[in-house]
């Protein structure tokens, strides 16, 4: 229940223009520009304040960001990221390893790519 519920919570943070994803969406954009398509290391600022907050530990958050698939258009991938954190407690009083994993599709303006979109069928479902 804690994964789905923090992993929502991340895509709606990251697809809206909030600077509290700045940070990780500059790991996940990292990933786009490497040749190797990986980036990784220790996640700062709001984000992981968020994070830590849910988890209620304050050990350091670490990301890691490889790219699945590059797509046609430059500089749109996408990306698998896993956030992990140790020392998480448990109701039981011990501490775990947490990781939690999800993939998205990005560009380098923020946007999804296009390719695969159903435009069409995306309209008639989206406000006007």
């Amino acid at each position: 229940m804690m994964r789905s519920a923090m992993a929502l919570c991340f895509f709606a943070l990251l697809s809206s223009a909030d600077v509290l994803a700045a940070d990780l969406k500059q790991h996940l954009l990292m990933a786009i520009d490497t040749p190797n398509g990986m980036a990784e290391g220790r996640l700062d600022g709001n984000m992981a304040e968020f994070f830590k907050a849910q988890t209620r530990s304050s050990a350091p958050v670490m990301v890691k960001v490889r790219t699945l698939k590059r797509f046609p258009t430059a500089g749109c991938a996408r990306l698998e990221a896993t956030l992990i954190q140790d020392g998480v407690p448990t109701q039981q009083g011990s501490a775990f390893p947490f990781a939690i994993r999800y993939e998205i599709n990005l560009c380098r303006d923020g946007r999804p790519p296009t390719e695969g979109i159903d435009l069409d069928a995306a309209s008639r479902v989206l406000p006007r």
